[in-house]
């Protein structure tokens, strides 16, 4: 099962179908975590495999796309998109204006390219995935100590093994610490180093000039061509063959012998049942969970649109004391000069606004709100913008 048709304009995939062959792995990694939480609701024990979520990942990818390779020569997303890997041909390395997009190579990927593959694949996303979570980790644990800093060492009053110890376990302690401090330092430069290298890549490949489409397939020498409708049929004939070889070989015989045989038919039936259907089954539970992503998400918008409550009015202002500056009838006046404010400010205390240097002179001498006598230091004083 593939989207996109076989063959096509040319064997040189376009940017957007490797662009979408690369995101289907993370979108199938949201939909299973998601499908495990909803299912770990009603079956606790299945809280522990969220916990390890990276590693549960790991495992799912590796079979996932060793079957893929050894069966079509690409990664399960390649496999979906009728995408293959292969070597890049003598003389259409770097700065091939139009690498892979005449002639499919002739050599299938070799047994050590399948093996490479696999770990560019699927270890490097998991171990770049328990470095951000190392990362996210230490740093967290660096703010917190500038917020609230450890307390510092109790000093032994025991005899010289105990301070050798103590002096010991310090240096660990601080050669720790700065090797974490060394990596949360670093790690961001390296992952903006890798982002750039990742990023000039494919503006190369948007652009023609070269056949690989990450730096990963540059180390491996190996680039992604499309999938032509011969080759499918070459691999479907050879799929087809060695399991009916494998099932012949189980023919025959009786007796316990003859009984054994039949399970591991039965098995092996089996497993080429689960072969054939597990992509698509995946992909349905890939675009079922956008789909519910989506609706959920637009029905808790208009909901909690719904019940918003409008914004309270504001307090009404305080009463003028007796004796109080009076309050023009223009608003734009000035309480105590009676024109035009220059330098607005407002005063906390009261909330009424005045000229700055009218206010300013007020509470310094009075210490109080001209108008409601309210109590007012220098610092509540609160200037609103600079005027001319």
């Amino acid at each position: 099962m593939s989207f996109v048709g076989l063959g096509g304009d040319g064997l040189r995939p376009t940017f957007f179908e490797l662009v979408a062959a690369e995101r289907l792995m993370p979108s199938l990694r949201a939909a299973l975590l998601y499908s495990l939480s909803v299912a770990a609701q009603r079956r606790p024990r299945l809280a522990a495999l969220l916990e390890r979520e990276d590693e549960l990942f790991f495992l799912v990818s590796v079979l996932l796309d060793k079957q893929a390779l050894g069966a079509s020569g690409g990664s399960f997303a390649e496999g979906l998109y009728g995408l293959r890997r292969a070597p890049v041909a003598p003389g259409g390395g770097k700065g091939g204006g139009d690498a892979g997009g005449s002639a499919a190579p002739a050599l299938p990927l070799s047994a050590q390219e399948r093996q490479t593959s696999l770990v560019l694949l699927t270890l490097v996303p998991f171990v770049r995935a328990r470095l951000d979570a190392l990362y996210h980790r230490l740093h967290t644990a660096q703010q917190r100590q500038h917020v609230q800093p450890p307390p510092p060492p109790r000093h032994s009053a025991a005899g010289g093994g105990s301070t050798t110890a103590a002096a010991l376990e310090r240096w660990r302690a601080s050669g720790s610490a700065a090797a974490a401090r060394a990596f949360v330092a670093a790690y961001p430069w390296l992952f903006a180093a890798h982002e750039g290298a990742r990023f000039a890549y494919q503006l190369l490949y948007l652009l023609g000039r070269t056949p690989y489409f990450s730096p990963g397939l540059d180390l491996l020498g190996l680039q992604i061509v499309r999938l032509t409708g011969q080759e499918a049929m070459q691999q479907e004939r050879a799929r087809v063959r060695q399991r009916a070889d494998r099932l012949a070989q189980l023919q025959g015989g009786r007796g316990a012998a003859w009984l054994l045989r039949l399970l591991r038919r039965a098995w092996l039936r089996t497993g080429h049942l689960v072969a054939d259907h597990s992509r698509s089954a995946l992909i349905l539970a890939v675009f079922a969970f956008k789909l519910l992503e989506w609706w959920y998400g637009s029905a808790e918008a208009k909901l909690g649109g719904s019940k918003a409550l409008p914004p309270p009015p504001p307090p009404p202002p305080l009463p003028r004391a007796p004796g109080g500056a009076a309050l023009p009838d223009d608003v734009t006046l000035c309480p105590l000069c009676r024109r035009p404010r220059t330098n607005p400010a407002l005063l906390a205390t009261s909330g009424y606004v005045f000229c700055y240097p009218c206010i300013h002179r007020e509470v310094e001498d009075s210490g109080r709100c001209p108008v409601t006598h309210a109590p007012a230091r220098l610092d509540h004083v609160r200037r609103l913008y600079r005027g001319a």
